[in-house]
Formats: C-alpha cells, structure tokens, sequence
C-alpha cells in the first residue's frame, strides 16, 4: 500500500544570506541541521537575467558551497541571496527525502522561471510519485516569517505550497503565497 506520509515535506527556509561565510556562521549557531539551499544572482555578463539553483547537501550548506566546481561560482560575484533550509517535519530525513525534495522545488522553479534560467543542469523534471511541500520563509535575525520580499527573491518564486500528484495524473497544483485570513 501507497504512504503518502513521506513524502510531505514542511520545509523551514532561512536567509537571505549575502555570502557563504554569512551562512556558515549563522549554520554553527543552529541546533539543526540545514539540507537544502538556493542560490539566486546573475551570471558574470548579463545585466538582467536573473539565475536561481537549489541544490541538496548532507554536510553542512556553508561546506558544500565550498566544493570545487559548484554553481555558486557561476555567480559568486553577482550573488544577490542564499536560502538554507531544513525538512522540519522529519527528524532524520535521509538521502532519498532530501533528494525528493529538492526535485519538487527545482522542477517547480523550473516551470515557474524557465529552464535557462535554473542553473541545475540535471533534475528539473517532476518525480514520478506524489509530493506536497509547504514552504516557510524565515529571517535569520529572529523567530518571525518573512512578510515582503523583493519581487526577484527565491521567496517570492518558489510557492508557499507545492502538490504534484505524479502517480495518477501529473497534475501540479500550488499556491503562491499563503495569506492570512
């Protein structure tokens, strides 16, 4: 029988971050661990095309935007912000969850934003099975959700709620931004 249990996903993002050494102060701070990241800013030539990334770590973010040949170096001198973000609903995701999840969040900033301006060169495809994600954007300075974020922010591209019901019918579903009523 089908759970759809794992794979819901309440993911807690954290940021803007301005640089990696910013992100690996705020990370050793923290009592968890962050597994997922996005990376938005402009490639070295263009003046207006705006890139985004999402990518996954099991190490540390601030050590896995340290690896040779990553996308961030693609943009590092036009980075505008860093996300770092954490599955807040499982206590131990493992490597196929985070994985799941950064499928869903690529794919749909794909569809949102185009294909040539994701960075990730791989894993822009909706998954084959059912996921729901519910995006949080927190500040870093304390304990309250964004309210307005500039209009190019990851925070306002990506949807407060994702649903892609890949099993049955492909169907994706979202919400933008969650309002309070």
């Amino acid at each position: 029988m089908y759970s759809m249990e794992k794979n819901v996903f309440l993911i807690k993002w954290y940021g803007p971050f301005e640089s990696q050494e910013a992100v690996k102060e705020w990370e050793e701070e923290q009592s968890f661990k962050c597994s997922l990241y996005l990376l938005h800013g402009k490639l070295k030539h263009t003046k207006t095309r705006e890139k985004y990334y999402c990518g996954m770590s099991i190490r540390n973010i601030y050590k896995r935007l340290s690896d040779k040949g990553h996308h961030i170096e693609e943009i590092k001198d036009r980075l505008n912000s860093i996300y770092v973000a954490h599955l807040s609903n499982i206590k131990r995701p493992t490597r196929p969850q985070i994985f799941l999840a950064e499928k869903i969040i690529t794919a749909s900033l794909t569809y949102i934003v185009g294909k040539d301006n994701v960075l990730n060169a791989t894993n822009t495809y909706f998954p084959s099975e059912n996921v729901a994600v519910i995006n949080e954007w927190w500040k870093t300075t304390c304990d309250s959700v964004w309210e307005r974020q500039p209009k190019n922010a990851p925070s306002n591209i990506v949807p407060d709620v994702i649903n892609f019901k890949g099993k049955d019918d492909n169907d994706l579903f979202y919400c933008k931004k969650l309002r309070r009523l």
